[in-house]
């Protein structure tokens, strides 16, 4: 019965499968892969209350179910509730005194702290984790993205200098010889292939770029529909200034049915068109756009910083300050771009209290970071003794 359950699955017959799902556990009320394919259609249904429901249950029965997890902790990111994923963790840890060492906690580990915008953290797991036959490949993909795009900017100019990038790349290629080592989907192969795409683009030359262009031109002929690929082509067509081109794709990718198996090329997509449409004074377009990525996942600081711009640029600092204050929080109070952000737009907001507070804070995560003394801390000091 699970087997016809999971075949109306994949053809999409969800009520259905939520159907068969509900009668084998009433048969069987601990039977945890029918628990976890009923989560799976709450989730594609996007009734995110249910589905964690059934994933706490069946962490509840077996804590050091790591594939339930590692579900557990996309659904909490989507929710917007990464603060609940370190419960499941210390129950896990408990449960088995040898799980430290367990490539599968460590990959859940490492995810958590990619979602969480720790990126060394995430390294460290996700390096632990890395050489296992069963979780070492979702590893190497996540440490492959996480090298070639650490801050997970949008756009990459201007995120991190040459040299930075020549090093993420290096480490990348030495990861993609591991990978070869794995025996890959077809539909993995392909974004593996995207992600080789992606280390040409962290070169910047306009050799590495065309190299980068030929791979997702390669894969779009197999498959002209193929998001991650057409993503790879909008990002090098802005890499190359070409700024219709890029839209005109991105724009492609925008009119797509979504789909829960590429959430993040679609945010991605989503949030660079977005941007575009700022520089084009389109703000309520750009808008809709981060609207469509917080009803998919509502742990997307990125589409609040949009947001934020936004206003910023409409002059309405209190409101972009709001905005960017939902940022802050959803990086974990780290990312210094935001941290500047929201620091001057309190300013502007005659905020001064609040501005002192966020520059103290990223000049305690980045003492060289000197423009926020200069541009808003004395400023807001001035203007509180004023």
């Amino acid at each position: 019965m699970l087997e016809l359950a999971l075949l109306r699955y994949k053809q999409g017959r969800l009520t259905q499968c939520e159907e068969q799902c509900l009668v084998l556990l009433r048969v069987n009320t601990n039977n945890n892969a029918c628990a976890m394919l009923l989560a799976d259609v709450y989730f594609l249904k996007q009734d995110h209350v249910a589905a964690t429901a059934k994933l706490c249950a069946v962490l509840d029965r077996e804590p050091n179910n790591y594939f339930a997890l590692s579900k557990l902790i996309k659904l909490l990111r989507c929710a917007g509730q990464l603060n609940d994923v370190p419960r499941f963790v210390d129950l896990a840890e408990r449960s088995n005194a040898r799980s430290l060492s367990h490539p599968g906690l460590n990959f859940c580990k490492g995810l958590h702290c990619r979602y969480s915008n720790d990126v060394p953290g995430a390294i460290k797991h996700l390096n632990l984790a890395r050489r296992d036959g069963k979780w070492g490949l979702p590893a190497l993909v996540n440490m492959i993205e996480l090298y070639l795009n650490p801050n997970c900017e949008t756009q990459w100019d201007g995120a991190l200098l040459e040299n930075e990038y020549s090093e993420a790349a290096g480490a990348a290629g030495q990861l993609f010889k591991e990978l070869k080592t794995f025996d890959a989907s077809s539909s993995l192969g392909l974004k593996i292939r995207v992600l080789e795409g992606y280390n040409y683009l962290a070169g910047r030359s306009r050799a590495n770029i065309d190299k980068a262009m030929q791979i997702f031109i390669y894969i779009l002929e197999k498959e002209k529909d193929y998001l991650p690929a057409l993503l790879g082509m909008s990002i090098a067509f802005m890499l190359e200034q070409s700024t219709t081109k890029a839209r005109n794709a991105l724009k492609r990718i925008a009119k797509m049915p979504y789909s829960h198996e590429l959430a993040d090329e679609f945010e991605h997509g989503y949030l660079l068109l977005a941007e575009i449409y700022i520089e084009k004074s389109k703000f309520d377009l750009s808008e809709d756009l981060c609207s469509r990525c917080l009803k998919y996942n509502l742990s997307c600081g990125k589409a609040w910083e949009t947001m934020g711009v936004i206003r910023e640029k409409e002059a309405s600092y209190k409101d972009a300050a709001d905005m960017y204050e939902k940022a802050w929080l959803l990086e974990h109070r780290a990312s210094a771009s935001i941290g500047f952000k929201l620091a001057f737009n309190y300013l502007k907001a005659k905020r001064y209290v609040e501005a002192i507070g966020i520059c103290n804070r990223i000049l305690s995560l980045y003492p060289d970071y000197p423009r926020i003394r200069t541009d808003i801390l004395e400023k807001a000091v001035i203007a509180l003794r004023a």
